[in-house]
């Protein structure tokens, strides 16, 4: 059910450039028609849950994100920049962030949604959070969840040096008539906000009601209207189709494979409306028609003829066992040779870097994603090795670095990353291309990064850690020829 979920985000961006107005909502959230959220009577009252089938409700989806997100920034100032930029651009005219939209962007060379996970791990919340709730289940339970911030907050520079609280509109009780929001401190204290204050820069958590997010298989929205409730065919199919031709026009000049892929799939939705030709049904949204599919209502791919595959299970090793972080836990040059080959002896520091480069499917696209993750430092002289009265090196030292990496997930990065090693020089900027092998279960593809470097950097060597190398204790030795260093989950 994973992959159906991701599915939401194509065709968003295609409603917002050739069907929303920057200054309107795509529906009338007046209108009767729209409000199809559906109630379920539980102990306390009744909790508003979307369509797609969450156990948690909007609020408490809501109310877990805006906890989470609240602590989450204060562990990362960085967190906070990147909304206050993704909310400048004001993609729908309003100073917001879907999450929809940024849950995998890198934030410091971190998925958004594995800060928010990470972060998660240390509150305590009211109810259960799942491990796949910030990059599926809260998209699951609140498909349009959005971060706003008032227009105040970018008319005064001051506001990145005050503390962030996080409110939550609940889904229950109309916007109009509340009195208070629910919010959370940075500490993780909650309290209820009434009004902005000037010493505290208040972000909501809510439902984005300008926008609609359509399923690009089945053309139905989130709560499993069918595009055509949205739009005017009569006045709509000639403009459209313009577009589309337009669109063609530029992705042939540009080249832009991207484009391509939308011109395909608007001009599907054009023939659906105007032409009535919609294709056959297709219930699940998988691409595999109902016909051919022998799980019509479980999302699917065609190779196996319609039906989820089997889930991912990790191997029993130490980092399947241990939910942490890793690191890399010591290095040292391997001989004095190594430490002399370095183009530059410092007077003072050495500076050195790891980089750890891990590659991941992206559930939209399929397509292999690499990043990577840059640690470094500033080492003396003494520090790395021995020397006699004329500072010849006589032996290299282990020194200690407990630099964090990330938390290493089977399902999700496969079973192997890359940790390439350099001492930085001043120079001219340049790149290396790093390649890396990324494995899940039967799928084996080869990927490459750029690591930027001068011309006077000194590389010293790479190698590859699997993901069932032990990782306790000391954790493995690796030796790049040049470096040998351990790598390991924290203790």
């Amino acid at each position: 059910m994973k992959s159906k979920i991701y599915k939401w985000g194509i065709f968003f961006f295609m409603a917002i450039s050739f069907i929303a107005c920057s200054e309107d909502p795509v529906v009338d959230s007046t209108s009767d028609e729209i409000i199809t959220q559906k109630a379920r009577t539980t102990p306390s009252g009744e909790l508003v849950y979307s369509d797609l089938g969450s156990t948690y409700s909007k609020t408490q989806a809501r109310t877990i994100f805006a906890k989470t997100l609240a602590k989450a920034i204060q562990n990362n100032r960085e967190i906070k920049n990147f909304i206050y930029n993704e909310a400048a651009s004001e993609y729908n005219g309003d100073y917001e962030v879907l999450y929809l939209m940024v849950k995998d962007r890198n934030v410091a060379g971190v998925p958004f949604h594995q800060l928010l996970n990470d972060t998660s791990r240390t509150l305590q919340h009211a109810q259960e959070v799942t491990p796949d709730f910030f990059s599926n289940e809260v998209l699951k339970a609140d498909p349009k969840l959005t971060i706003f911030l008032d227009a105040r907050y970018f008319e005064r520079p001051e506001i990145y040096d005050m503390p962030v609280s996080v409110g939550v509109q609940s889904a229950e009780i109309d916007d109009m008539q509340t009195t208070g929001y629910t919010a959370f401190k940075e500490d993780g204290s909650e309290y209820v906000v009434t009004e902005y204050t000037p010493d505290t820069v208040l972000m909501g958590v809510k439902e984005n009601e300008r926008l609609e997010i359509f399923n690009v298989n089945t053309f139905n929205s989130t709560d499993g209207r069918h595009i055509t409730k949205f739009l005017s065919v009569t006045a709509l199919c000639n403009s459209f189709l313009q577009h589309i031709i337009q669109l063609f026009i530029t992705a042939i000049i540009d080249g832009d494979q991207y484009l391509i892929v939308q011109v395909t799939k608007l001009y599907e939705i054009y023939r659906c409306i105007c032409l009535g030709d919609c294709g056959e049904p297709d219930a699940d949204g998988d691409g595999v028609p109902d016909a051919e599919d022998d799980c019509p209502n479980e999302a699917g791919p065609a190779s196996n003829n319609g039906c989820p595959e089997d889930q991912c299970t990790a191997p029993n090793c130490d980092r399947t066992t241990f939910d942490k972080k890793d690191e890399i836990y010591r290095f040292k040059f391997n001989n004095c040779a190594a430490y002399s080959s370095t183009s530059e002896l410092f007077e003072g520091k050495r500076e050195m870097r790891a980089v750890v480069v891990y590659s991941y499917l992206d559930p939209v696209t399929n397509n292999v994603i690499s990043t990577d993750i840059k640690k470094a430092g500033s080492f003396t002289k003494n520090s790395l090795r021995d020397a006699n009265f004329w500072g010849t090196c006589q032996s290299t030292k282990w020194v200690t670095a407990n630099w964090e990496t990330f938390n290493w997930d089977y399902c999700t990065h496969g079973e192997q990353i890359k940790v390439f090693w350099y001492e930085e020089d001043p120079g001219q900027w340049g790149t290396f291309n790093l390649t890396v092998k990324f494995k899940l279960g039967p799928v084996d593809i080869n990927s490459s990064l750029d690591i930027p470097l001068t011309n006077k950097d000194d590389i010293l060597g790479e190698s590859v850690v699997q993901y069932c190398d032990a990782a306790t204790g000391s954790g493995t030795l690796y030796n790049t020829g040049s470096i040998q260093f351990y790598y390991r989950l924290k203790p």
